[in-house]
């Protein structure tokens, strides 16, 4: 049954345990049978579906999604422009390789559920409606080496962020704030001018996401034009695929930010909350 899993879920076909039981009523039917007239009439269906869900604990539950391109399209497309990559850019050495993709990072999220005195009441009076994110920009080479991260908070561009705690946050990397803590063309070309433009030394090639700020003229014209260098953007909708910091990279690190997490300082809010912290510490604990 599990080489049928593998082959479902590679077609990226929906597995439930409805499948499972079609599976195993069609192909393990003389077992089935007789498991079935082990039991104590009226119990069949219950004990059938538990002996599943212990046998589904080494998969993974989650919700499904949709994909705008299928597995092996993917995989065809990766293989091409690796290709196509090799031979366009086989005369830079890996120092010279720089990649750059952003993520997501959340201090907290809005509870879906809490925990509750059983038998009592689920209401809250208050809590957090909005969570505290940022954007991180990481670049690394192909050599291993990285570059300073790119902070991208909420906010006025220009505003009090900026002026009052810019200041504050440790030195070495690079902040920014936008409106909706995302990055766009001004935040993409501060860091081209900022960050970028210091470290590079010879024509590299930036390799970036198919996205509309990383791919616009006038990010074309800066690269070219005042970093001495190419603009290598990946083909639509095939980062989870052909991104190296995506597919490498990323879950590693949140999964070590989760890690810190635990061994983190505890930092407490004001008396009337403690639990509650402002968006000013919020802001520095992401940073930190």
């Amino acid at each position: 049954m599990l080489e049928f899993i593998h082959e479902l879920r590679y077609a990226e076909r929906a597995l439930t345990t409805i499948h499972m039981v079609t599976w195993i009523k069609r192909n393990q039917r003389a077992w089935f049978v007789s498991y079935l007239a082990n039991k104590k009439p009226g119990t069949g269906y219950n004990s059938f579906l538990l002996l599943l869900r212990r046998f589904s604990a080494r998969l993974s539950r989650q919700r499904p999604g949709t994909s705008k391109r299928s597995q092996e399209d993917l995989e065809d497309t990766r293989d091409i422009f690796e290709a196509e990559f090799h031979r366009e850019y086989r005369a830079h050495g890996s120092e010279s390789v720089y990649n750059v993709d952003e993520t997501g990072i959340y201090y907290d999220m809005p509870p879906n559920y809490i925990w509750a005195v059983r038998g009592g009441s689920s209401k809250i009076s208050s809590g957090d409606k909005h969570s505290m994110r940022t954007t991180e920009a990481l670049t690394a080479k192909a050599d291993g080496t990285k570059d300073p991260i790119l902070f991208i908070m909420k906010g006025v561009p220009g505003g009090r962020i900026e002026a009052n705690e810019f200041l504050t946050f440790p030195a070495g990397h690079s902040y920014a704030v936008q409106e909706k803590a995302g990055m766009d063309g001004r935040v993409w070309k501060s860091y081209l001018h900022t960050v970028l433009h210091d470290d590079i030394e010879e024509a590299t090639v930036i390799l970036v996401d198919n996205f509309e700020s990383y791919v616009s003229e006038a990010s074309y014209k800066i690269i070219n034009e005042e970093l001495g260098s190419h603009l290598c953007p990946l083909p639509p909708n095939s980062t989870s695929m052909c991104q190296p910091l995506d597919v490498g990279v990323m879950a590693p690190f949140k999964r070590h930010l989760r890690e810190l997490w635990l061994y983190e300082d505890i930092i407490t809010g004001d008396d009337d909350d403690p639990f509650s912290l402002t968006a000013r510490q919020k802001r520095l604990v992401l940073i930190k």
